[in-house]
């Protein structure tokens, strides 16, 4: 049972209450002033909900002054804290079939990889790091495997452990920094950060295929479900934001620029994530009307239909569908 709580199911009883409370705030104060009218905002609605299963979309949310996971539905409903650590606990993954979570936390005094059942019982540490830094776990499509990058060999690395925590292997052996790995849905790539740029590994041969080369930062790519896009986090307007860009990396293109008038430094949007069916995509964002804050957006995937899906104090961050 997680630390410091007495009964996992009277919390949730008042978390899951909490939750529908708030969600009926979301739902009618939640858009953005780049969102779209009501009226639009209705239909983005019934598309959000048939965008995965219930609770499908894990995120973490400092909202109860430490960094802990939270799950939602697609349409921003039901947000359920399933982590109770005095530890900060981020970066959440679902595996495919929903049972379980992979996140990194600091319950070791150190970040670690961890994995639990969904509902946050049974964790475990899959690394047993003391002295390095592991983070942005992912589960292979099938469910077996987890990549994570890691700085324990000196350098940051993409690595590659069984679901189980055996098998631990480093599949990169860069002099500089690799990062954010993320796999494409057949499993047989990974993308991640080398340097300033996303690249593809094809895991069959370890070749590897930049595909981005603007001099600022690109990270945090993420494949659309059929394989023909990818989404990523770039900084080369000013600002980070969130691009769109075919899998070959062609078209790049910002789904989410800031109002001309808005100081780049108000405005951020990171860590895209799609939905099950490939029609939105999740990502966290301060912007002037989060007063600051990072919340949990949602738009189309040509960046349409904005809607901002929690309104909760302190940073949510890091959205991902399973």
């Amino acid at each position: 049972m997680p630390r410091g709580l007495g009964s996992l199911l009277s919390y949730h009883s008042i978390a899951r209450f909490a939750a529908l409370t708030l969600a009926v705030a979301c739902l009618t104060d939640h858009a953005d002033s780049t969102a779209p009218m009501s009226a639009n905002r209705l239909s983005a609605h019934v598309d959000l909900a048939a965008a995965g299963a219930p609770q499908s979309i894990a995120f973490s949310s400092a909202r109860d002054g430490n960094p802990e996971i939270y799950v939602m539905n697609p349409d921003g409903t039901e947000q359920t804290r399933v982590t109770v650590d005095f530890a900060p606990d981020a970066e959440p993954s679902l595996s495919p079939d929903g049972k379980q979570l992979v996140i990194k936390s600091q319950r070791s005094m150190n970040w670690d990889i961890w994995v639990m059942d969904a509902d946050g019982e049974n964790a475990t540490d899959l690394t047993h790091t003391r002295s390095a830094i592991e983070g942005w776990p992912r589960w292979s499509p099938n469910g077996k495997q987890i990549a994570f990058h890691s700085n324990r060999d000196g350098n940051y690395e993409i690595y590659i452990v069984n679901a189980d925590g055996t098998g631990l292997t480093r599949i990169t052996d860069y002099s500089g920094v690799d990062q954010w790995p993320e796999w494409s849905p057949n499993g047989k790539q990974l993308a991640f950060l080398r340097d300033n740029d996303v690249v593809v590994m094809d895991l069959a041969t370890r070749g590897v295929t930049r595909l981005t080369t603007d001099p600022a930062l690109d990270q945090m790519a993420v494949w659309s479900p059929n394989g023909k896009q990818i989404a990523f986090m770039s900084l080369r307007d000013g600002y980070c934001s969130v691009f769109l860009m075919n899998a070959d990396g062609s078209d790049q293109v910002n789904l989410t620029p800031k109002p001309p008038a808005d100081a780049a430094s108000a405005w951020c949007s990171r860590a895209p994530a799609w939905s099950k069916n490939g029609q939105r995509i999740y990502f966290s964002s301060k912007r002037p009307s989060t007063g600051g804050d990072f919340e949990i957006f949602s738009m189309a995937a040509d960046g349409s239909d904005v809607i901002r899906l929690t309104t909760a104090p302190g940073e949510d961050a890091t959205p991902k569908s399973r």
